[in-house]
């Protein structure tokens, strides 16, 4: 690949996330000038700033350098349940009475869905992370509704298991999806 192509790909796939050269120096502990100089061509990235970049923006090494399109456009992002479970911990959430402390699960439960929904909608959430962290709410999900069986309404049980298996349903089918394709028929 020329100077030229990997800066023009650099540069593609910077503004296809919509980050500033000063924002993705900031991430790389770079200047937004050696930023600039990958993207004219005038200089390229060393072998440890490709793999960070290649971290950065979810690829391989290869698709990095070789790949033409641009990943995650709008239409191609993964799915996740994210909107789904934040609907279901919030009908929960208004609709049931619960005790005060199971109220204030709930209220932080319904921040922390917002939260990640938000900064995934605004692509500031690494897809990893943002899997990461819907399995930890998810398992508190499980915790919340298992530790107090007797103690929260069933329908609000009910509520805290389905939001779990929503989040946890993109995570085991992509994991499935790998598998598929790691072993081809």
């Amino acid at each position: 690949m020329s100077d030229s192509s990997l800066g023009s790909r650099l540069k593609q796939l910077r503004t296809a996330r919509g980050v500033t050269q000063s924002q993705l120096a900031d991430q790389l502990f770079v200047s937004r000038k050696t930023v600039s100089s990958w993207e004219t061509g005038r200089n390229q990235p060393d072998l440890q700033t490709i793999c960070q970049l290649a971290s950065y923006y979810q690829l391989t090494v290869d698709d990095l350098i070789h790949q033409q399109s641009v990943p995650y456009a709008s239409d191609q992002r993964p799915i996740t349940w994210l909107g789904p479970a934040f609907a279901i911990i919030l009908m929960g959430r208004l609709g049931f009475v619960a005790l005060p402390a199971m109220l204030l699960l709930s209220d932080f439960v319904v921040i922390a869905l917002a939260w990640l929904l938000v900064n995934w909608w605004r692509r500031c959430i690494h897809l990893r992370t943002l899997r990461w962290a819907c399995s930890l709410l998810a398992v508190v999900f499980i915790a919340a509704a298992w530790l107090n069986l007797f103690k929260m309404d069933f329908g609000l049980q009910l509520i805290y298991l389905a939001a779990a298996i929503t989040l946890l349903i993109p995570i085991a089918g992509a994991g499935l999806i790998k598998r598929i394709n790691s072993h081809p028929a």
